[in-house]
């Protein structure tokens, strides 16, 4: 009887790892050439890097739109372009002062030297007191007896970026975003109407202000519905419009050698202590599109449920020299690993028993609103999405040169290699992904932390507690520069990826 119980495991355990393995071999074809082809034409320079704002963004969506129409695949209710509106602001430097007034509200002096930090909305306006607080971190205001909101609920905040230690030492030039984040979460927590943070006096070239200058003087977009979101009021000056502020009574520098000294913040008076702070921008509307396509699940019931397949479309466009971004690693490679795939599902004679949806989201490398907008907007219900694979960048294999990589935890892996982000809204996911690559001889890596989660369109199926897998090769040397070109991609290793996702997807899309 053990003879025979023995014997009929064996059967079975033969059985299961020829039927795997079987899979693997009756794949859809996946064609090097067309990864190729997808590749050289999203990432040539007559795309313009696939900027928002470029021309050649709308050509890659024409040419998504075709190859999902030639695929046989179906359009959502409204077609394949799911359009929505982009705001973008744009700093109006005529409309756009910082009034210091004396106890009259007359005005004493005016500058237009600051920058208003994050600003969401077209204008932001705000007229108060203005009280002078060290460095933020440890002063008085929160240490003394009496309550911080008290003290400074209803008031404009001025202080220093760094702390009192770094000022001693000399060596308070760098700007620490994470502990500057922290002291502006305070004194708001505290009740500041708005926040002044004044660069380092020890930054003399005053580095730190036209670096935050130019990124935040860049068009900055965002989906209108964010437009009205509470909008934090934050400036930031120098020490130099810091000394204007300040007038006369106190000069900055030496109110924080006091302050440093042990000398409490709040016991520092300014000479005009009122001001009026505007900031203007001008809006504009942009309008942009995902593309999408359906392939519709073989099961009368499981078919109102999805598996999401993404790859964003768009990449950095243009830089202010000429130099074309093309992005061919990031993300074209994801693209056309993504139509392949579409491909082969489209080859199935018996297609999956739920859906299986293509989406190619646009605006990823401008803040994620691509999927922010689908995830408002689904095509399935998101709680109908049993899963999402996200590919972003999935086209090279390491060389010596992405070495500059090699203090990440995500540089880019040798032909084995992948980088698999999952999370745990589906317990079987990584059992699911890992099986997939041992029949492929990939090899996964799972060990990436989970602020990965925030860094790609997973991120908005991931909040919304969609099981997620995303996919990566990783971080190349050529990573956001000129130099991603189509001629680094590998397709043999696309091709591998393209497999990879395709019986993940499967398995999703079969799983009782």
């Amino acid at each position: 009887m053990k003879n025979l119980i023995s014997l009929f495991s064996g059967i079975l355990l033969f059985l299961f790892f020829h039927t795997g393995h079987a899979q693997v071999l009756n794949l859809p074809a996946i064609s090097e050439e067309k990864l190729q082809n997808h590749v050289n034409f999203l990432a040539s320079d007559s795309l313009q890097g696939r900027g928002i704002t470029t021309y050649g963004l709308n050509l890659a969506a024409g040419y998504l739109k075709k190859n999902l129409q030639n695929l046989g695949l179906t359009p959502p209710e409204n077609g394949f372009f799911q359009s929505f509106i982009l705001s973008s602001l744009i700093p109006d430097c005529q409309n756009t002062f910082i009034k210091i007034l004396n106890p009259k509200g007359k005005k004493v002096s005016k500058t237009e030297k600051f920058i208003a930090y994050n600003q969401t909305t077209h204008l932001v306006d705000v007229e108060g007191e203005l009280i002078f607080a060290g460095f933020g971190a440890s002063n008085s205001y929160f240490e003394s007896d009496h309550s911080a909101e008290t003290q400074i609920k209803g008031k404009i905040v001025m202080y220093s970026a760094g702390t009192p230690q770094s000022f001693n030492e000399g060596n308070s030039s760098h700007w620490n975003s994470l502990q500057e984040r922290k002291k502006m979460d305070n004194f708001f927590n505290a009740g500041a109407t708005a926040l002044i943070v004044v660069t380092s006096s020890q930054d003399s070239a005053n580095k730190t202000y036209h670096r935050i200058k130019e990124l935040t003087s860049r068009q900055n977009f965002s989906l209108p519905v964010r437009t009205r979101k509470l909008n934090q009021k934050i400036f930031i000056i120098t020490p130099e419009t810091a000394d204007l502020l300040t007038g006369k009574k106190v000069k900055w520098n030496n109110a924080l050698q006091m302050v440093s000294a042990g000398t409490p913040a709040e016991s520092i008076a300014l000479k005009n202590n009122r001001i009026h702070i505007r900031s203007s921008m001008n809006e504009e509307e942009l309008e942009t599109n995902n593309v999408i396509g359906i392939i519709e699940g073989s099961d009368t019931l499981l078919k109102d449920e999805c598996v999401v397949f993404i790859a964003h479309y768009d990449h950095l466009g243009i830089s202010s020299n000429g130099a074309v971004y093309n992005g061919a690693d990031d993300n074209a490679s994801g693209v056309a690993v993504l139509l392949e795939i579409a491909a082969a599902f489209s080859q199935l004679k018996e297609k999956p028993r739920r859906s299986m949806l293509f989406l190619f989201p646009s605006a990823e490398e401008i803040g994620i609103f691509g999927t922010e907008y689908y995830s408002s907007n689904p095509v399935f219900p998101i709680e109908n999405t049993v899963g999402c694979i996200n590919l972003d960048m999935v086209g090279r294999v390491f060389e010596p040169r992405d070495s500059v990589w090699n203090r990440s935890l995500k540089q880019v892996k040798d032909f084995d290699g992948i980088y698999a982000l999952v999370n745990h809204y589906n317990p079987k996911m990584k059992s699911i992904v890992s099986e997939a690559s041992s029949q492929l001889d990939l090899i996964p890596d799972f060990s990436l932390p989970a602020r990965f989660f925030n860094s790609s369109d997973h991120y908005h199926f991931h909040k919304n507690q969609v099981p997620v897998f995303n996919v990566s090769t990783g971080y190349t040397a050529d990573y956001h520069k000129s130099s991603d070109t189509a001629e680094r991609i590998r397709t043999d290793k696309m091709k591998r990826v393209a497999k990879l996702c395709f019986l993940v997807g499967m398995e999703l899309g079969n799983q009782y």
